[in-house]
């Protein structure tokens, strides 16, 4: 592998060239030999990555073209030798977590509130909640808010309306990353007492 700085022979080259591979890594750029692949077997988890790794960057390189303000955001993450889309490319490949769902002081009144803990491994994009009643009825949802100290991981949802049916109700949240990525967990409740959580197949 090769480094070039600067080069006025080298600095615009991106791609193959013969038997060299040209890449830009961070104001760098690395010239390296291409491999022959041509007689490798290839597993199937192997063609599965390769497929899953070639669908997601395909994804990101749309994103960051579409929306030049998540670029500058990935951009300011940016170390060493990377450059945005290895950013990206790592968030999308991550989904976010819910690691707290609290009902406590939900009491099925307009005003009582449910926090949820969500993290990524960059920025949580939002938080959605839906109430449902015994029935199975929704009967609101909304976007929760985090709490203002900065990445708190901590988001609030209050509720807007009454819920008279609510023991035996549901809580599904749904967070999602600014790629796309996202997870859904539901509570089912009565009273106070969590009998399950569910993992729901988006």
């Amino acid at each position: 592998m090769a480094i070039a700085n600067d080069n006025v022979i080298t600095r615009m080259f991106h791609g193959r060239i013969g038997n060299v591979i040209f890449r830009k890594v961070g104001k760098k750029t690395i010239a390296s030999k291409a491999h022959d692949y041509s007689k490798h077997k290839w597993t199937k988890a192997q063609v599965a990555n390769r497929r899953r790794f070639g669908d997601a960057s395909l994804r990101v390189n749309k994103k960051l073209r579409e929306d030049p303000e998540l670029k500058k955001k990935y951009e300011k993450l940016v170390k060493g030798n990377q450059n945005a889309h290895n950013v990206a490319m790592s968030d999308y490949l991550r989904p976010p977590e819910i690691t707290e769902i609290n009902v406590k002081n939900y009491k099925g009144q307009k005003g009582n509130t449910i926090r949820v803990g969500a993290k990524d491994k960059y920025f949580v994009a939002g938080v959605i909640v839906m109430i449902l009643n015994a029935q199975g009825i929704e009967v609101e949802s909304g976007m929760a808010v985090e709490m203002p100290f900065s990445g708190s991981g901590v988001w609030i949802y209050k509720s807007m309306e009454d819920n008279p049916c609510w023991k035996g109700g549901r809580v599904v949240v749904r967070v999602a990353d600014s790629p796309g990525n996202a997870v859904t967990r539901a509570l089912t409740l009565d009273g106070n007492k969590v009998f399950k959580i569910y993992d729901l197949r988006l």
